[in-house]
């Protein structure tokens, strides 16, 4: 309710008051939807006002002092600088106000996510706070005043106070619902009408809890604090309870989400990473298969897909497959070979584990950290700290074709689809950038962005490997190949499909398929 028209109503006064003779000396933004404005009294005080114009909160604010930063600050409104105030005015009806200087205006129009300041020099508008509100490029100043006519009896031709009471709002609204307002006659109604316009014009002010929310009111529903202050103050304390209390807990909570999240992401691939594991280390192994193959080489028929040998290192028969157009001696060098891969893959995933392990830890002790923090700027710091902030990475990446990551400092860029990897590999890609993708099989394109007089480690290679792997058909394997090369090796025939290259030269290196959550 705290943009509720009679509560800008008796505002109006106080600011009048506060504001006489004042000059302004300047306005900026910080934040996207917000805007200070400075004034200076005749006694050389300065009064700020805070107008946070945010898609889910709207409000005024009337901070005692206010330390402007000296980056990310832009002036607005430059042409009132030094400008003296001639008066307020408060439109009829209206959710508006205005501070005059002579032949210029200054409009709030506080319209819930359609709020805007508006600078108007004789009459016309002259600029907009938020630029997107184009239609208040059409306001006029002479016409915001909405008179309404009223008596009992024209409200018994059409007794609907919101017609003759659009102001009123949402907690007014509720406040004649309880009252039963409807199964009244219209003359009680109009009576019910009359004592609630007396109260909004006369009652102290309430900060109240109103659909789980801090709400600034002048009438006392459910949860009350009765708030024996001036407007300003009231409109202060009820700032800092949404912010520092609803906003600042929602916020907290969200943190708290996300941290859990998180946990759980991080808890399962601990969970399927160990049962990987013990099946790597409880099937027979490749090497020992190849030992048997190459110690019966005599005994295996050509061209067959399954052959029963003596295990002897279980003193049993054992089934092994083959590829039925090698030859066993090549059967079995296939074997050694996935017995090396299958120890990098142990190695990798008894490393994957413990530095998951590690993980845990740190975000238990950030959940922890976070249960101490008490206001908006420790929070602020440790959601910056912590790399936690909501959807900055996915706002990033909606502008580009690729998603970012970053590893031990270096910048990793995947490709979203084919076309996308089209634009990354042709258009983003620098020619000593480090081009790899999976081999042989559809996957997103990725590069490891080169830095100057530096060579690729070894660790960033593989985890970008890892990348290409999890973002291809091949995601599921348990090791995967990968090719890579510098990308000015990599070119695209005229008329290929999207995402469909040549490489000119290129190097193979086996690894695990390891998804983004590693970047988290």
């Amino acid at each position: 309710m705290h943009l509720n028209y009679y509560l800008l109503k008796r505002l109006i006064p106080e600011l009048s008051k506060t504001l006489s003779r004042a000059t302004f000396i300047e306005a900026f933004s910080q934040e996207k939807d917000e805007l200070i404005l400075k004034f200076e009294n005749i006694t050389d005080q300065a009064f700020y006002i805070r107008a946070t114009f945010t898609s889910t909160f709207t409000s005024l604010s009337f901070p005692q002092d206010f330390k402007r930063s000296r980056r990310n600050s832009a002036n607005q409104f430059v042409s009132l600088e030094g400008k003296q105030v001639s008066g307020l005015q408060m439109f009829l009806n209206e959710r508006a106000f205005a501070i005059h200087f002579d032949t210029v205006s200054l409009l709030f129009k506080m319209h819930g996510n359609r709020s805007n300041l508006i600078l108007f020099e004789k009459g016309i508008v002259s600029e907009l706070f938020k630029n997107n509100l184009i239609q208040d490029l059409n306001l006029q100043l002479d016409q915001l005043d909405r008179p309404i006519d009223r008596s009992l009896e024209l409200f018994k031709d059409n007794p609907d106070y919101k017609h003759f009471y659009p102001t009123f709002g949402a907690v007014p609204g509720t406040h004649l619902k309880r009252l039963s307002f409807d199964q009244h006659s219209a003359e009680k109604q109009w009576s019910i009408l009359q004592e609630l316009v007396g109260q909004l014009e006369n009652n102290p002010f309430y900060l109240i809890q109103f659909k789980g929310k801090p709400s600034l009111s002048l009438l006392p529903l459910g949860e009350v604090e009765e708030l024996r202050a001036t407007p300003i103050e009231a409109y202060n304390t009820f700032y800092r309870a949404y912010t520092r209390i609803y906003y600042f807990a929602r916020e907290k909570q969200r943190i708290q989400s996300e941290l859990t999240r998180r946990l759980t992401r991080t808890d399962n691939y601990i969970r399927k990473s160990e049962a990987r594991l013990q099946t790597l280390t409880m099937e027979v192994q490749p090497e020992q298969l190849a030992d048997i193959l190459m110690a019966n080489l005599h005994q295996i028929p050509t061209k067959v897909k399954t052959v029963r040998l003596h295990n002897f290192y279980t003193d049993e028969a054992i089934d092994i497959k083959l590829n039925p157009q090698l030859s066993p001696q090549k059967n079995a060098e296939n074997y050694y070979r996935k017995s090396k891969n299958r120890k990098i893959e142990v190695e990798k995933t008894e490393s994957n584990i413990f530095e998951k392990y590690e993980a845990i830890e740190t975000l238990k002790r950030l959940q922890s950290n976070l249960q101490t923090i008490e206001n908006f700027k420790e929070l602020k710091l440790f959601v910056k700290a912590n790399d936690l902030e909501q959807g900055t990475a996915q706002k990033q990446q909606e502008s580009v074709p690729y998603k970012v990551f970053e590893f031990q400092k270096y910048q990793i860029w995947v490709g979203k689809n084919a076309k996308a990897n089209d634009q990354l590999t042709l258009k983003h890609a620098y020619k000593e950038d480090l081009w790899l993708h999976a081999k042989d099989v559809p996957g997103s394109h990725v590069l490891i962005k080169h830095q100057s007089g530096k060579s690729f480690p070894r660790q960033v290679t593989e985890r970008a490997a890892e990348l290409a792997a999890y973002y291809s058909k091949r995601k599921t394997d348990s090791l995967v190949p990968v090719i890579f090369t510098p990308a000015k090796f990599v070119r695209k025939r005229k008329g290929a499909p999207a995402g469909q290259v040549v490489v000119m030269k290129e190097e193979v290196i086996m690894v695990p398929s390891r998804g983004p959550s590693d970047f988290s």
